[in-house]
């Protein structure tokens, strides 16, 4: 199913850009409910695809970096998420003039630091 959209995350478009981070988000909550391993890899690798893109609307980054949150806090995923070096995504977030995306690298970032 995500391979049909895997293309959106580059749009030029905004809506098109916040549509598809509203999904991959969205996967990540159903996904984790489920205990789903597998897609949970799917989505956190498109989610890790959207924030590490320098087109990427603030508002999509920073809800595939939530997504990437949750699917290392409540998902089977996290150490996947640490093999992608998801905190040198973090640190990135942190440096970010958008408040929200800067608490959600630290987020992040504290989630990549517990064993």
């Amino acid at each position: 199913m995500l391979d049909a959209f895997s293309g959106f995350y580059s749009s030029s478009t905004k809506h098109v850009q916040l549509a598809y981070s509203t999904l991959i988000l969205n996967y990540a909550v159903l996904l984790t409910e489920k205990r789903d391993e597998e897609g949970q890899s799917q989505v956190l690798s498109a989610a890790l695809e959207i924030s590490e893109s320098e087109n990427t609307e603030a508002e999509s980054r920073f809800r595939a970096l939530v997504a990437i949150g949750s699917l290392m806090l409540a998902g089977t995923v996290k150490k996947l998420a640490l093999e992608f070096e998801v905190e040198s995504i973090a640190k990135a977030a942190l440096t970010s003039k958008e408040a929200k995306l800067a608490e959600v690298g630290a987020d992040i970032e504290l989630l990549a630091q517990q064993t």
